[in-house]
């Protein structure tokens, strides 16, 4: 049942009209009174908070502003309703932690309610309208087949069943110049019968309208005067960019999106008011950023990927402060794993993403989900988490997809749960220890896990427990070491370069391991590892993304236009940007643009000069983009012409930086640390003593060798023999491969 989807109040009906009522840009502010709403005082208050829902767990980390303190909670999710998970970690961090949540300054929220959303198909009723003649767009897509020998395969359903799909007869050509006018009388008619068809959200798409939006913005204006309540969504404010499908479908997912997530959003903004929290609640966005609740609401397709992308904001703020620009994140979970490239200290980012497609890892087949054209943190994912099942396929072991998520959850937990995880394995092997999982906190049925292990795989497989449990182990990596390769290898890049930066609450577990299978030296493992997306929120840059299509040649376009063009971006940033009171000094601007060689099909993106475009550039532009298509795929076309596609605009403002307390320095002893030894499965050894440590007692300058085992409460990190760990200044774990040098 659709939980969520209740009559919109009047306060969010007239916030929707507000939002799509901006004119031409979808980045602009929507009205005084909300400004002020965003621009807070929260410069004279104490707490930060960040909460990131999971599939099993939900996080909070609650950063003290005055002293650097971070402190952490972890609370089971719900999935039914994730916002109650949220409230039930806010209530303990106040009741627990004793944290006056009157002093909170900022409340930042990662959620998976849009990904859910579609995934779960809960959304919206949505009608698309486009220009006569292509009412078909989403059912057409592209001639790319996902499955390209599946003769059973079909197209995913689109969002908008054909009969809720117009054609509006208008037309504006390829200059933006209009062919033929808009024809409101048969728009009308449209709508009356949309109205009918009790339709929640309404996608409009014309052709070009990228180039002249007038258009768009007079049926957006019609759409809203006779669909009172009706989330609009626009593709000249959502996507203003050329090729007609993926503009469309993400203009529809948007649409689609729009009244369960703002409805959602608005109420969890009233519950965190009603605790007594005084800001406005943020939101992460996919592109690592992030922004006012109010606005989410409006631009729902933008944060669909929230929760991964704090993952990596996180990684790379951790990874410089050890020192570190090239890094290789790497995030295990309870349901998925993920992971991220950061070269040069930057994240990388993807035009888009294509959502409900799966868990796939390939880059090479696209077209197996709705394509959202937003921004997005550039991340490879396999189905390999905590939660993940390990079966039988007529005798093959394979683990995951499926994941036995935060209900039943793996056998261990006691809470119904019958297949065997990658979370029971590791317990069975030692590799995390029972008697300290979640701090000791709760009591595992380890007799239940063995008697399944051997029922359901160790029997049929003729081995024992344990060499069952070490075959899930190494299936399970396989899938892993596969998703490293593609953001590193197959990116033109050596793993062996990058640090590894593992986390989520099976990363440490696993990352050293695979770290050594890449050829990477060093792993890092930061504080709270099983809490870092959390932390991320924290660490995160209010961010915008301004993007406009424009073709023209490099070496012959017309140079002031396109510095024109840069400038109405740049100036569009620093309004948006200025809504949240920060000063000139905090906002930052980056130029880049999607680039090809004419006549190439799809584009890669090139990062400019942050500076006036003048004549010595194209030469520079010219060479650099030569460089990075040489390095993706191996060639260079000297004699080809280069073209500018889109141009874009990055816009930054960093009101705060997540600041920490120092770590106490050691006393060139870890004995302070020491726990019981236990046995510990190595792949390369077998099951041997390990030593094992208390992480939190470990101090800065702290150095041990392994095998060993360093348990903390929310991650175990597995420190395979060979490897040697020092704890600097911050709490970062740095593991290095014995005689590896950096």
């Amino acid at each position: 049942m659709r939980d969520l989807r209740v009559p919109a109040s009047p306060a969010l009906i007239e916030l929707r009209r507000a939002q799509s009522g901006r004119a031409a840009g979808y980045n602009q502010v929507y009205s005084k009174k909300k400004i002020v709403a965003v621009k807070n005082p929260v410069q004279q208050q104490r707490y930060r908070l960040g909460v990131d829902i999971g599939g099993t767990f939900t996080d909070l980390v609650i950063l003290n502003e005055d002293t650097g303190n971070i402190q952490t909670l972890k609370v089971s999710s719900t999935p039914h309703d994730p916002s109650r998970a949220a409230l039930n970690g806010v209530r303990r961090a106040r009741d627990e932690l004793g944290i006056d949540l009157a002093s909170v300054a900022q409340f930042t929220h990662a959620s998976t309610v849009a990904s859910n959303t579609v995934l779960q198909a809960r959304g919206a009723r949505t009608a698309l309208l486009a220009t006569e003649g292509f009412r078909d767009l989403l059912e057409i897509q592209r001639h790319k087949r996902y499955r390209l020998f599946d003769q059973s395969y079909q197209k995913i359903a689109p969002l908008v069943p054909r009969h809720l799909s117009f054609g509006i007869p208008e037309r504006v050509d390829e200059t933006g110049a209009v062919i033929k006018p808009l024809d409101e009388a048969a728009l009308r008619q449209v709508l009356q019968t949309l109205a009918k068809e009790k339709i929640e959200a309404l996608a409009i798409c014309f052709l070009f309208s990228f180039r002249n939006a007038a258009h768009e913005q007079r049926a957006g204006e019609i759409a809203r005067e006779m669909l009172p309540g009706c989330f609009v969504t626009l593709s000249c404010e959502i996507y203003p960019q050329y090729r007609e499908y993926e503009r469309a479908s993400t203009t529809v997912v948007n649409a689609y999106l729009g009244p369960e997530v703002s409805t959602y959003l608005e109420r969890m903004n009233g519950a965190l008011s009603s605790e007594g929290i005084t800001v406005p609640l943020h939101m992460m966005q996919s592109n690592g950023g992030i922004m006012a609740w109010t606005e989410a609401t409006a631009m729902p397709c933008r944060i669909v990927e929230s929760g991964p992308a704090a993952g990596v904001i996180a990684a790379a703020h951790f990874g410089k402060l050890a020192g570190r620009d090239n890094l290789l994140s790497f995030d295990m979970g309870g349901t998925t794993a993920k992971a991220g490239l950061i070269e040069n200290g930057e994240v990388r980012l993807s035009a888009g993403q294509e959502l409900g497609a799966g868990i796939n890892i390939s880059r090479i087949l696209h077209g197996g989900g709705y394509y959202v054209g937003a921004a997005t943190v550039d991340l490879a994912e396999v189905g390999a988490g905590g939660g993940s099942i390990a079966w039988l396929d007529q005798g093959v072991l394979k683990v995951g997809p499926q994941s036995a998520g935060a209900d039943p959850g793996p056998i261990a937990y006691g809470l119904g749960g019958e297949r065997v995880t990658v979370t029971d394995v590791n317990l069975v092997l030692g590799r995390i220890p029972a008697a300290y999982f979640l701090g000791g906190t709760m009591q595992l049925d380890m007799a239940k896990v063995r008697a399944v292990v051997e029922r359901e795989l160790a029997a049929p497989l003729g081995i024992s427990v344990e060499e069952a449990c070490a075959a899930v182990i190494e299936v399970a990596n396989a899938s892993m070491l596969k998703m490293l390769r593609i953001v590193t290898v197959e990116k033109g890049c050596d793993p062996g370069d990058f640090t590894l930066v593992a986390f989520g609450g099976n990363g440490p577990v696993h990352g050293i391991e695979l770290a050594g299978d890449l050829g990477i030296r060093e792993v890092i493992v930061p504080p709270s590892p099983g809490l870092l997306s959390a932390q991320g929120l924290l660490a995160a840059d209010v961010r915008y993304d301004f993007r406009q299509t424009h073709i023209a040649a490099v070496t012959a376009g017309d140079l002031d236009k396109i510095e024109n063009l840069y400038c109405e971006l740049e100036a569009r940033g620093r309004a948006a940007l200025r809504n949240y009171g920060l000063a000139e000094d905090a906002i930052a601007f980056h130029r880049s643009a999607d680039m090809r060689y004419r006549r190439q099909a799809y584009e890669i993106n090139l990062r400019l000069p942050d500076e006036p475009l003048a004549e010595p550039h194209r030469a520079v532009i010219a060479e650099a983009f030569h460089a990075l298509h040489e390095k993706l795929y191996g060639r260079r076309d000297t004699a080809g012409v280069i073209e500018f596609v889109t141009l874009i605009v990055t816009a930054t403002g960093n009101a705060r930086r997540l600041a920490h307390a120092p770590l106490a320095a050691g006393d060139g002893t870890v004995a302070r640390a020491v726990k019981p030894a236990h046995k510990v499965f190595f792949r390369d050894a077998g099951l041997v003593e390990c030593a094992c440590y208390d992480r939190a007692l470990l101090r800065a300058g702290d150095e041990l060798p392994g095998p060993a085992l360093i348990e903390a409460v929310d991650s175990t990190t597995v420190v395979p023999p060979s490897w040697r760990v020092r704890c600097d200044a911050v709490g970062n774990l740095m593991i290095n491969r014995e005689g590896a040098k950096r």
